[in-house]
């Protein structure tokens, strides 16, 4: 998280869901000095600490009600990287002027602002996530990215950090292209043969 820019500090969350449980990144622990000894383990229906010691991350009711609204999220990574927040605190969408999401979204979208670690920005986080979206905004705070792994979760994240920079310098210059619908449509077709065929 620190390496690629994601993060400072001890801002920014993650977790993984292993049936029952979510496991999350400790309250105020910089990511360089967390352990896995340090992680929470937590009863995704009840909300009760079931392994650790120490005090799970405060956006622990965000976690909790992703897991709890799409059967399909297996791991959710939060930060607070600059350029995402740029366009939070704007609320306005990140625009897809580079097919790099292209496999997840379209565009980045924006839920409404709530204050941090409440149950109110969790409902939030949710509605903008609906059905399907793989990464959002959070207004005034950060990107929230979600998948059925955590390595899935952590691409998802780094690739809206980059296309949110992408996008803000586009508009320093001038008016930005944006892709349509279809063309990202087309490219998520292109991307199934993106790569090599694993050998048997």
């Amino acid at each position: 998280m620190i390496t690629d820019h994601l993060a400072f500090g001890t801002s920014g969350n993650l977790s993984v869901r292993e049936g029952d449980l979510l496991w999350i990144t400790p309250s105020g622990v910089p990511f360089d000095e967390v352990t896995v000894q340090d992680l929470v383990g937590i009863h995704v229906d009840t909300g009760q600490q079931i392994a650790g010691s120490t005090r799970p991350s405060s956006e622990l009711p965000l976690h909790r009600a992703v897991y709890q609204a799409r059967a399909d999220v297996q791991a959710i990574v939060h930060t607070h990287s600059e350029y995402a927040a740029v366009f939070a605190a704007c609320k306005e969408p990140v625009l897809p002027v580079h097919y790099q999401l292209a496999p997840w979204e379209y565009e980045i979208v924006c839920a409404d602002y709530a204050t941090y670690g409440t149950y109110e920005l969790a409902q939030n986080a949710v509605a903008a996530l609906g059905a399907d979206h793989h990464v959002i905004l959070l207004q005034n705070h950060g990107l929230l990215a979600v998948a059925g792994t955590l390595a899935d979760a952590y691409h998802i994240a780094r690739d809206g950090e980059w296309l949110a920079k992408l996008y803000y310098r586009a508009r320093q210059l001038g008016h930005p292209q944006v892709l349509s619908r279809e063309e990202i449509a087309a490219v998520r077709e292109q991307f199934l043969h993106y790569g090599q065929t694993p050998s048997v």
